[in-house]
């Protein structure tokens, strides 16, 4: 009975302290601003584009640091909306050098916050699957709601980055 009790007890402890860290990690994600900067050598920081999850800071210190930003609005029930988010990936790795700041906000789903909710009521978005850009000054350039293709999103970035 003792060994039987023991072995729980250790059970038990090994999943509590797994839950800790993977919260851990999950609430720590986006708190390292560095993230947004990279070192091509030693005289040269770059901003990099980045592709997160959303979070209020992310936001903040993207829109003080006047760079574009790119808002998806997204559910973790809709399947296109998955798709769309490695698309949206894929355009952030492809523009790496440009400045820009990707975010997926949930919106509509378990994982739709206070301030994701704020945000989308801000920006009148109503469905996942939305897309706003925000220009180097945090102003609308770009709305849209649906499935876009790689090459229409980029070149829709880069229209509101040129000008």
């Amino acid at each position: 009975m003792f060994l039987i009790l023991f072995i729980l007890f250790i059970s038990f402890g090994a999943f509590f302290f797994n839950v800790y860290i993977l919260q851990n990690n999950y609430f720590n994600q986006g708190k390292d601003n560095n993230r947004l900067y990279e070192a091509i050598d030693d005289a040269v920081i770059v901003p990099k584009s980045i592709y997160l999850q959303y979070s209020q800071e992310d936001y903040d210190n993207a829109i003080k640091e006047k760079r574009v930003v790119l808002l998806y609005f997204t559910s973790n029930w809709c399947k296109e909306c998955q798709d769309q988010a490695t698309i949206n990936s894929l355009v952030m790795e492809d523009m790496l050098y440009q400045s820009i700041v990707g975010l997926d906000v949930h919106i509509l789903d378990s994982e739709t916050t206070l301030e994701s909710n704020a945000l989308a009521q801000k920006f009148d978005i109503t469905k996942e699957q939305s897309f706003v850009v925000l220009d180097k000054n945090g102003v609308v350039a770009y709305k849209y709601t649906g499935i876009i293709d790689k090459e229409l999103l980029k070149q829709k970035i880069l229209e509101v980055i040129s000008k």
